[in-house]
């Protein structure tokens, strides 16, 4: 799309808050890769008068808000060094709200306080209107009451209430109880702070169902014992839909306009998802939607009423199926996706009258581009992309592949190629993290890119545990990470090294689950791969079963944890790679955050102590500030440095 003057005078104003960025050669740098999207929010008000963009700076970032008629900044909200804008939403024309996250000096991995912030386009009137600081005045005292002010809770929007522009409502939960205590759900006064309180959840860890006017209508989750259980708000009070109910079975996705209709998902005998409607009146439930390879991989909704009117499925690249095409939000998308075709679509904002609304683009080759669509005109325009350094024509298109597992079961992941590669090149079998209900996809994914554009190919295999292919295809390797779902990455490298393209070497990597695999696939087969990049991996179960920090969340410890990974010791002991480490052959380069508390940083060392009474070869990256993943950009170039020189040192000898 060629940029007409609007969006060219919407560029200069936005780049002059920038520093000036490296253009990319055919091989392009680690540091392009690393460097954070210039743009990650792009977002209209609701009558279309201004635009509201965040801008990465160099140790925190700035909401910038320009008027749409002379492109000229009205303000921009730059916080304090080591404060970042999370998200922020527009709650009417004059008036955003802000979530803000945080970076302590001692921790690379950013963190929030559950407060929520809120201002004018001007920089009026800017407060903090939700959590522990809200009301207080610098230098002096904030007379308070029950209803506004200081509240020890971690706030979070839960609906933005379109026709109400001085509330949103928002749910609540006190720093003082554990994730397994009940919320409170809000009514929150945009401009004072002030609250009241709608009602209370049964318990915690749930997720609450609001209908298009905020109130709430369902909620479900897991409680203390694990046990999954379903409400439904009847006369202002929660009621429990019992086991025998037609609805027990069915996980409840949204409620329709008119509330005479609730959408509902449910694993279609055991397969993939299944969209359903319920109908309250008749009672009747009636399937909308299935597909018979893929999970859906998010809905198509209306923005206002939060009506379902199409499906975004990925059974390889993407596909949008829609069921209300009568509807006019559908009727847009689909223009949409045809206009961008190749690309997946989303609508991050739109003006009320649906005159003017914005996409983001992406695919495999591009992380973002926003385009701003008018109606009346008919007119797509570019605006602007989150990584426009990166050049798609440099980087290599992720292919869809499937092969079949030992047992007969077709297995489906991606693979990278490099560009214009004329002979047979070395694989990196690239493990996901999860492992359970995760999945890579077909769009843009950085570290297959760089290790593509260094000469490598890269395999991705979505193997059984990974969710999006149905629940049979996942709930199979449960208690299993050590067996079946190894047996699938295995079975995927070996059908990669016999294609013509790949050669016979490969090396294994990953970070969390993927870096417990590129562990443990090397014991159990101790030639197949010359080297491996283990990244914040488990490697004692069951110490990480009595340490992690969701083993803390009694919820999460007896229901999910519990069903998937196993509480028993010899079973636990078995899942482990220390283990096995005696079968150890492959070269390990071990890499982990002192701050990690998903998986505690002691499974580093004790890896590391083993390999050290066995005098094996290893390398060790240990980033004492970083957490469950590098996020300095200094420590990711560090880590891709090392990385790359190890893939090189035993795939290119």
């Amino acid at each position: 799309m060629r940029r007409n003057l609007y969006v060219s005078i919407l560029l200069s104003a936005i780049f002059s808050l920038l520093s000036p960025f490296n253009v990319v050669a055919k091989t392009i740098p680690i540091e392009s890769f690393t460097k954070k999207a210039q743009f990650d929010q792009v977002k209209l008000s609701p009558d279309g008068n201004y635009l509201a963009v965040t801008v990465p700076q160099e140790d925190r970032n700035a909401l910038a808000i320009f008027d749409r008629k002379t492109m000229k900044p009205t303000y921009v909200y730059r916080y304090q060094e080591d404060n970042y804008v999370s998200n922020f939403y527009w709650v009417n024309n004059e008036r955003l709200v802000i979530t803000r996250s945080f970076r302590r000096k001692s921790d690379e991995q950013l963190y929030t306080q559950g407060q929520i912030f809120a201002g004018n386009i001007d920089g009026t009137k800017a407060d903090i209107i939700f959590g522990f600081a809200a009301g207080f005045k610098k230098g002096g005292s904030s007379r308070l009451n029950k209803n506004s002010g200081p509240d020890r809770a971690f706030g979070a929007i839960q609906h933005l209430l379109p026709d109400d522009p001085d509330h949103i409502i928002i749910s609540a939960r006190h720093m003082d109880h554990d994730y397994d205590s009940p919320v409170r759900i809000l009514k929150l006064n945009v401009y004072s702070g002030k609250k009241k309180l709608i009602t209370r959840t049964p318990f915690g860890n749930m997720r609450i169902g609001l209908n298009s006017k905020g109130e709430p209508v369902f909620t479900t989750g897991v409680d203390e014992d694990g046990k999954e259980r379903k409400f439904f708000m009847i006369d202002r009070k929660w009621h429990e839909i019992e086991k025998d109910s037609p609805l027990y079975d069915y996980n409840f996705l949204s409620i329709n306009t008119k509330v005479d209709k609730l959408y509902l998902e449910s694993h279609l005998d055991g397969k993939t998802d299944a969209l359903y409607e319920y109908d309250f009146d008749s009672k009747d439930i009636k399937l909308i939607f299935n597909h018979p390879i893929s999970d859906v991989h998010t809905y198509i909704r209306e923005p206002t009423t939060r009506t379902i009117v199409g499906a975004e499925v990925m059974p390889d690249e993407f596909e949008y199926h829609y069921f209300e095409p009568d509807n006019e939000y559908a009727k847009i998308h689909m223009a949409l996706a045809k206009a961008l075709q190749g690309n997946d679509i989303s609508i991050t904002s739109r003006t009320n009258d649906l005159n003017e609304l914005i996409v983001r683009v992406q695919n495999d080759k591009n992380p973002g581009d926003f385009y701003l669509f008018n109606r009346k005109s008919n007119q797509l325009q570019y605006m602007l992309s989150k990584k426009r350094w990166l050049d798609p024509e440099l980087l290599s298109e992720r292919l869809p592949i499937n092969f079949k597992a030992r047992d007969g079961k077709t297995i489906y992941g991606y693979l990278t190629k490099p560009l214009n590669s004329s002979q047979p090149v070395p694989l990196v079998t690239y493990v996901h993290g999860g492992p359970y209900g995760i999945s890579d996809t077909w769009f843009f994914d950085t570290t297959p890119q760089l290790l593509a554009n260094r000469g490598f190919a890269v395999l991705q295999v979505n193997y059984r545990g990974s969710g999006g292919y149905g629940l049979d295809y996942e709930e199979v390797a449960y208690k299993k990470r050590h067996s079946l779902i190894q047996e699938d990455i295995i079975d995927g490298t070996r059908w990669a090294i016999a294609r013509t393209d790949i050669s016979n070497k490969a090396c294994i990597m990953g970070w969390s689950f993927g870096g417990y695999s590129a562990l443990m696939s090397p014991l159990i087969e101790p030639d197949l791969f010359q080297c491996s990049i283990a990244a914040a991996g488990v490697y004692d179960a069951q110490y990480q079963e009595d340490e992690a920090d969701y083993g803390r969340i009694r919820s999460v410890a007896e229901g999910a944890a519990a069903k998937k990974y196993g509480k028993d010791e010899q079973l636990l002991k078995e899942e482990s790679p220390l283990s096995y480490i005696d079968n150890l052959k492959t070269p390990i380069l071990i890499v982990h955050g002192g701050k990690d508390r998903r998986v505690p940083p002691e499974q580093a060392e004790k890896l590391r102590r083993e390999l050290d009474k066995r005098n094996l070869t290893y390398e060790w990256l240990f980033k004492e500030r970083e957490g469950h993943g590098f996020y300095n950009e200094e420590n990711r170039i560090e880590f891709y440095e090392k990385s790359l020189a190890s893939l090189n040192k035993y795939l290119n000898k």
